[in-house]
Order: C-alpha cells, then sequence, then structure tokens
C-alpha cells in the first residue's frame, strides 16, 4: 500500500457528509421561527452517520499520521503534533466563537426565538469561558447551548481526541493499536452494565452514581469510533490484504445496498450501534480510496474542493440556516408550507455554507495551513 498522507475520496465524503448535517438542522432551526414542522428523520439519521464518519475519519487519518511520523522518526514530537491540530483548528474556531458569542449576542438580528432567550437566562458567563477554553463538549452538561455554535461540541472531542492519542503514541506507541482492541471490546460491556443499573430503581451509592456517570461520557466522547479508525489506519498502513477486497465491484455493491438497509431500518445493534456505523463508514471510505476502480467517483475536482473548504462550512453553517430563513421569508415571502419551498430554503442554506467555508477557508485557515507546514516532521 502506498503510504501517501493523502487519501482520495475523503474531501469529497466530508462535504456529503456536511451537507446532511447542514440539512437536518435546517429542518430543526426553521420550527423556531414558526414555521410547519417538516418530518424527515431519514435526513437527521443521514446526518448522524455523517457525524460518525467524521469522527471515524478523524481516528483513521491522526493515527496514519503518527505512525508514519513514528515509523521515520522512531518517536512523536508531541509539541508539533499539538501545534500542527491548534494551527488547523483553533483560528476558524475562535473567530466563530468571537462572532457568535461578543457579537451576535449584543444584536437583536441575530436572535434566534427561544434559543437566544434560553442561552442568556442561564449561567451564561461561566458557558462561554468553556467555548474560550475550547472545551465546547462540556457545555451541555452545565447549560444550555449557546446560539450558533451548537455544533462545537464535536471540535470539543476532536481536540480531547487528539491530546489522547498525541500522548499514547508519544508513551507508548508499540501498544497503541492493542489498546483500540481494549477500548472497542470494553465499551459495549460498560454500556451494558450502564443500562442494566440505570433500569434499576433510584438510591444508588455513590460509587455506582459516578460510573453512571463516567460511562455516559465515555460514549459521549465516541472513544471506540476513534478506536476503529485506528484499526483501520493500521490496516492501511501495513498493507494488510483484506483491504484490497474493496476494489472489487461486488463488494462495493455490497457496502452501498448494506448502507441503505441500513438507513432504511435504521438498523442498530444493541450496546455498539456507533461502532456498527462507524465500521460502515469506514468501509465507505475505503472504497472511496480506490479513485477510478470506485463506482463512484468522491474524488472529483469540485467535490474534493468544497471537501477541502468543510471545515468552515460546518462550524458557520448555522449562520447559513439562519441568513437563508430571513432571506427566504423577508425577501422572497416564503410562508414553508411546501415542499417546493423547503427544497428552494434548502438550496440556499447549502450555497451560504459553501459561501461562509469559502471565506474561513481563504480569509482565517489558509494562512495558517501554510505556518501549520513548518511544524511538519514528515
Amino acid at each position: 500500500m502506498n503510504k501517501t498522507t493523502h487519501f482520495g475520496g475523503l474531501d469529497g465524503l466530508r462535504f456529503i457528509s456536511i451537507s446532511f448535517v447542514v440539512l437536518h438542522h435546517l429542518l430543526t432551526f426553521i420550527n423556531y421561527y414558526g414555521f410547519h414542522r417538516f418530518e424527515y428523520p431519514l435526513v437527521g439519521l443521514i446526518g448522524y452517520y455523517g457525524i460518525q464518519f467524521f469522527f471515524a475519519g478523524s481516528g483513521f487519518l491522526i493515527t496514519y499520521l503518527l505512525l508514519k511520523e513514528h515509523k521515520k522518526n522512531g518517536k512523536i514530537d508531541l509539541k508539533y503534533f499539538y501545534l500542527r491540530r491548534i494551527l488547523r483548528i483553533w483560528p476558524a474556531y475562535y473567530v466563530l466563537i468571537i462572532v457568535a458569542l461578543i457579537i451576535c449576542l449584543q444584536l437583536p438580528f441575530f436572535e434566534i426565538p427561544e434559543l437566544t432567550g434560553q442561552y442568556l437566562a442561564g449561567n451564561y458567563h461561566r458557558s462561554n469561558l468553556l467555548y474560550f477554553f475550547v472545551l465546547p463538549h462540556l457545555e451541555p452538561f452545565y447549560n444550555s447551548t449557546a446560539p450558533y455554535v451548537h455544533q462545537t461540541y464535536t471540535i470539543g472531542i476532536e481536540e480531547q481526541f487528539y491530546f489522547l492519542w498525541g500522548l499514547l503514541f508519544f508513551l507508548a506507541a508499540r501498544f497503541a493499536r492493542q489498546i483500540f482492541w481494549i477500548i472497542i471490546i470494553v465499551m459495549p460491556i460498560l454500556l451494558f452494565s450502564h443500562e442494566t443499573l440505570f433500569t434499576q430503581p433510584d438510591g444508588h451509592a455513590p460509587v455506582i452514581r459516578y460510573f453512571l456517570k463516567i460511562v455516559t461520557y465515555l460514549k459521549y466522547c465516541r472513544f471506540s469510533t476513534f478506536a476503529i479508525g485506528g484499526l483501520f489506519a493500521y490496516a492501511f498502513f501495513h498493507g494488510a490484504r483484506w483491504i484490497n477486497f474493496f476494489r472489487s465491484p461486488a463488494a462495493q455493491v455490497a457496502v452501498y445496498l448494506l448502507l441503505i438497509v441500513s438507513l432504511a431500518f435504521d438498523i442498530s445493534i444493541p450496546y455498539f450501534r456507533d461502532e456498527y456505523i462507524a465500521l460502515l463508514m469506514l468501509c465507505l471510505f475505503t472504497v472511496a480510496t480506490f479513485g477510478k476502480q470506485s463506482l463512484v467517483n468522491y474524488d472529483a475536482r469540485w467535490l474534493s474542493f468544497l471537501g477541502r473548504i468543510s471545515y468552515g462550512i460546518y462550524l458557520f453553517h448555522i449562520f447559513a440556516i439562519i441568513f437563508a430563513i430571513k432571506i427566504c421569508t423577508q425577501v422572497f415571502h416564503f410562508d414553508m408550507t411546501n415542499y417546493a419551498q423547503l427544497a428552494g430554503l434548502a438550496a440556499v442554506t447549502l450555497l451560504l455554507a459553501i459561501l461562509f467555508g469559502w471565506l474561513s477557508y481563504y480569509t482565517v485557515e489558509k494562512f495558517f495551513l501554510r505556518l501549520k507546514k513548518r511544524f511538519v516532521k514528515i
């Protein structure tokens, strides 16, 4: 297997996944403006699969890069690894936080019915600290989510993952694969224990209550999803033969059929739901890496470009949703009572999200991505 750090199709799959997240959030936010509620559970489910792809894909890519650096240098430069992650994530993230929590909270135009008032009524000053310290994934445990930054909980989970994965490869790289397997095996056992204890009458001893909270947090942080991505990275890095199985058109059709069936019937394996989705999405990713041998070209130039700016799309897509709602209702006088108008709103939302992603990439991210290259060890 060619040990490249570019995997064809990854950017395209990122954009497709983010698009469904945007559409799912759009269907949620129109309710805050008093419009007809459209029920499309499948859109939300695909969006959830997309989120799992983000986590599993990060587990894959970060593990692969750490493996490559460790093989070349015999160790991990932890400081440089953290600096690279900071330069990739923090600049655009802090632009969002400053705009959303310092500027927009003061302007009536950006008020989101129910959400803004609910947030300001809580202990939002303490909550703001969590956002500024890049701990947005802790916010839901203490207060209602701030407007325009609901999606940043995944950034907090990713930052925590970077910190722990870097530390793992710095201290115990030779045992990383075994640790991944332990995480994957132990997590369903913990979830089973959690559900068994949680359904029992109240009155648990303090140690049991702490155990329930810890397991809830572990599931929330998707460690097993990251670990599955890590195991796929080992397979790619060492050229495992089974990867070539996905070159076959029959195998690719099987992956797509399994994906369609899983979505259509919302297949859920008890205590292993997120892990099952992660496995399925990584199989899809593996198919996408084969370029011309893939039945679907996820590496088309336009799709790769949209994937490249997808981080900004994801960060600023709530702004795109609110702007689209205001444009379509106040300028074009949509009343959101039929599917054609909803489709128009969705199109405007996606176009604005792409515009904001483009602006984020070329005005903020690109400069820091160039700076990030100074700290590359491989």
